[in-house]
């Protein structure tokens, strides 16, 4: 039986955070809220937020990046049963509307990993929008597949049974957890599905990305999963293309 829960990463977003939290609770899907070292006065009103949405609340002491706090995330999930994790941003950019459908695909193809892939609209940074084209191309050539889905949206839904194995192999914890958990669970043999979702950027909103530090931070990432492809063939690789 599936037993989802949303994994929601938040570090010194709870203002934003606030109506994400609202929309959320409407769903009546257990939610877990990874506070990623946020400072005293964010994780009060945070944990706040939870205790009034009957969300689960874990604390992280230092910010140790998105990945460090979903594998926190995913690590508290496996202990309390859960089956799948939807994972969601605390900042708003995610269409929250979207859970159910997410919900449902993931019910009827539980071994796959349930992506979004965004349809943004005038409010994205081009540069951003650059960034991302450069590491489709790149994540292409590390998993052979010209099919792959936007690996930076972090909205997504990970069948925990598999994905646990992956988990143990993450190396890039801040901006490059999403594209290398994705990479590395293609080449392990799990599907991907990818579901359109808007995404937006709020013009009031509080983003972590450092242009210079996390563009280079991502470059590291893509020659590390590059020097990994000669070892992924001589385990076999896949043996065909089945993104969905």
């Amino acid at each position: 039986m599936m037993k989802p829960v949303i994994i929601i990463p938040c570090f010194n977003h709870a203002d934003a955070f606030a109506p994400v939290a609202d929309k959320i609770q409407k769903f009546e899907t257990p939610v877990i809220v990874i506070d990623d070292g946020s400072n005293i006065q964010q994780s009060k009103k945070i944990k706040a937020i939870c205790s009034s949405h009957k969300f689960s609340y874990v604390k992280r002491d230092k910010n140790g990046g998105k990945g460090a706090a979903m594998l926190t995330g995913f690590q508290f999930a496996i202990e309390k049963g859960f089956t799948h994790a939807l994972q969601v941003d605390a900042d708003g950019q995610h269409d929250i509307r979207d859970i159910p459908l997410f919900l449902k695909i993931a019910k009827s193809h539980p071994d796959d990993l349930i992506i979004g892939n965004p349809i943004y609209d005038e409010s994205a940074p081009k540069a951003r929008l650059i960034g991302r084209k450069i590491t489709n191309f790149w994540v292409m050539v590390e998993t052979f597949n010209k099919r792959m889905p936007d690996t930076m949206c972090g909205f997504r839904i990970y069948p925990l049974g598999l994905i646990a194995p992956v988990l143990k192999t993450i190396k890039f914890k801040r901006m490059g957890f999403d594209i290398e958990i994705i990479v590395k669970a293609y080449r392990s043999g799990i599907d991907i599905i990818s579901l359109p979702t808007k995404v937006i950027y709020p013009k009031d909103g509080v983003s972590h990305f450092n242009g210079f530090r996390d563009n280079f931070y991502i470059s590291l990432l893509h020659t590390y999963l590059c020097c990994l492809i000669p070892l992924w063939l001589i385990k076999g690789g896949r043996k065909h293309e089945n993104n969905k």
